[in-house]
C-alpha cells in the first residue's frame, strides 16, 4: 500500500476545536493543558502542556518553559528538524501580548523511521519535551501577560498521515515586579539530566 504524499503547512488552515485549560495550584503553578481534534468526536492524537520554573513570570529576567506533547499510541508526529526538507516538522510558536519571547528552543532528538513507502524520517512518539527560555521585558512588571503558544505538527501512523494541524495553549500568566523574587518550582522538570 503506497502512503498519500505528505502534506504541506500550506494546508493547514482546517477549522479546529481546541481548548485551552490554565490551572494555578496552591503555588500558583502555572500549568496549561490542550487537545487538538481535526474532526469531531475523533480520538485526540496529540496532547499539550506547559510547565515554568517559577510561580510567576520575572519582570526584565528570564525563566524556562517545558512544552510536553503526549502523542497518541502507534501515531508519530515530524521531529525538528527533519531528515528530508520536504517532511513537516514540529515547531512551537510563541505570542505575548506584553512582548515576551521564547528563545533557545531546543527540541529532542528524533527516532528514525521508515514508513510503508521506504523513505526514512525522523519522528516523535510518546512524550515529547521541547525546552525553551522565556524573556520578560521589565515593564511587564506587576501586569498578566497574555500568552498564547501554538504547536504546529503533523500526527502520521504506519499508513497514513493527517492534515497539518495545530493545537494551542493560551493563558493569562502573572508577571511580578521589578526586582520582586519569584520561587523556583517544577524542580525535577528541569533538573539536569543524570550523566
Amino acid at each position: 500500500m503506497m502512503m498519500p504524499p505528505r502534506m504541506t503547512p500550506s494546508c493547514a488552515g482546517l477549522p479546529l476545536r481546541w481548548i485551552a485549560v490554565a490551572v494555578l495550584a496552591a503555588v500558583a503553578l502555572p500549568l496549561l493543558v490542550a487537545h487538538a481534534e481535526s474532526k469531531p468526536n475523533e480520538k485526540d492524537l496529540v496532547k499539550a502542556e506547559a510547565h515554568l520554573s517559577v510561580d510567576r513570570l520575572p519582570a526584565g529576567s528570564k525563566c524556562q518553559i517545558l512544552i510536553r506533547l503526549t502523542v497518541q499510541p502507534e501515531w508519530h508526529i515530524g521531529a525538528n528538524p527533519p531528515l528530508n526538507e520536504e517532511d513537516v516538522v514540529t515547531k512551537v510558536e510563541w505570542k505575548g501580548k506584553l512582548g515576551s519571547k521564547l528563545l533557545q528552543v531546543k527540541y529532542p532528538v528524533g527516532k528514525k523511521f521508515t514508513p510503508e513507502d521506504g523513505t526514512p524520517q525522523l519522528v516523535y512518539d510518546g512524550k515529547v519535551d521541547i525546552r525553551g527560555t522565556l524573556e520578560i521585558p521589565a515593564d511587564a512588571g506587576g501586569s498578566n501577560e497574555e500568552m498564547e503558544i501554538i504547536v504546529h505538527y503533523q500526527a502520521c501512523n504506519d499508513k497514513i498521515c493527517r492534515i497539518p494541524t495545530t493545537v494551542k495553549l493560551a493563558a493569562k500568566l502573572p508577571v511580578a515586579k521589578p526586582g520582586e523574587p519569584v520561587k523556583q518550582i517544577n524542580e525535577k522538570l528541569f533538573a539536569p539530566p543524570p550523566k
